[in-house]
């Protein structure tokens, strides 16, 4: 595979997950635009989503474009590389744990942005909810998580190829 086509498949998966989040706030935005004075928002919202889906859908159908666009020129001949099982294996722990990451940064946004608006405002009958507090915990522990799966990528490589082989293989 070349440079292009690992970009290309990355933006491919990107798509998938930018639709992934749409799907799962669109009824979040419906009930917020279905509020009385959330009607003013309608038009915004609707021009957004239309434009994610239009991203969504070049981002889909025109990923080696995209690769293209995304990549410097290079000066010497394309070289096409073979992708053995270990370094397939390295890529994809990486793409998993920067799946996790950008939904757990997602989701550290929304508590950081809470614990600041609570700070700011007079929060003298404010009480945090148990459900509160562990999804704070859980968006916590997806950030370690995640950051594990994208730096550690080669040790959990060589975890798997010992408990699956019985032996790790050289380190690459």
């Amino acid at each position: 595979m070349s440079r292009e086509d690992f970009i290309a498949v990355a933006s491919r998966l990107f798509a998938i997950y930018l639709l992934y989040i749409t799907i799962r706030s669109t009824p979040a935005a419906l009930q917020m635009l279905s509020q009385p004075d959330g009607m003013g928002w309608s038009a915004l919202y609707t021009a957004l989503l239309t434009g994610l889906l239009l991203f969504i859908g070049f981002l889909w159908f025109f990923p080696l474009t995209i690769a293209r666009k995304l990549l410097p020129v290079m000066r010497e001949p394309r070289s096409e590389t073979a992708l053995d099982s270990s370094t397939a294996l390295s890529v994809g722990i990486t793409l998993i744990g920067l799946w996790f990451l950008a939904s757990a940064i997602a989701d550290a946004s929304y508590w950081i942005a809470l614990l600041i608006r609570v700070a700011q405002t007079d929060a003298i009958g404010f009480e945090w909810s148990q459900e509160q507090i562990a999804n704070m915990v859980a968006t916590v522990v997806q950030l370690a998580f995640a950051l594990v799966l994208v730096l550690g990528s080669s040790g959990i490589k060589r975890l798997i190829h010992r408990y699956r082989f019985g032996a790790i293989p050289d380190a690459r």
